[in-house]
């Protein structure tokens, strides 16, 4: 699911190009963020294997609520932020480790830009946002989620 919201966001950004109409650009971002959260809760969940349902990571006291980037990076095991950091990293061309990417997701892209662009109607002024570091940010824990899942997969016997 985040990755077809990454590629919706994609499409939309074709369009806008296309098109030239930055009316797009909300639509865009809210994608692409929308796909950011979800790939940080990702690394939530996947450490509790047992849990099929909110109500099974509800009884193991998983929170999965919130918007905040920040908050969301926290909550996932110090392992899986080192190999989150390292995608990034490998994307980027800089080194970055795990308090550098928290940095990024607070700091250039603003914490919780999926709420802030969702009610993007009702600001006043002009607003920015780096649409290549939200980019990079949901490839980077695109590919880490991959390299998670393959992992998984290797481990799960056939049937």
């Amino acid at each position: 699911m985040a990755r077809a919201y990454s590629e919706t966001g994609d499409l939309a950004e074709l369009e806008m190009g296309r098109s030239r109409n930055a009316d797009f650009a909300g639509p865009i971002i809210m994608a692409k963020s929308f796909s950011v959260e979800m790939l940080l809760k990702f690394f939530i969940i996947i450490d509790h294997p047992t849990a099929k349902t909110t109500a099974d990571l509800d009884k193991l006291g998983v929170d999965l609520h919130g918007h905040v980037y920040s908050k969301l990076l926290d909550r996932i095991s110090a392992s899986r932020r080192k190999s989150i950091a390292a995608s990034f990293s490998k994307l980027s061309g800089k080194t970055t480790d795990d308090a550098g990417f928290r940095d990024i997701l607070k700091n250039n892209l603003g914490d919780d830009p999926f709420v802030f662009w969702r009610y993007i109607y009702e600001k006043t002024g002009t607003h920015h946002l780096d649409l290549q570091t939200l980019k990079m940010v949901a490839q980077a824990l695109g590919e880490a989620a991959a390299v998670e899942r393959q992992s998984i997969a290797s481990k799960t016997p056939a049937k």
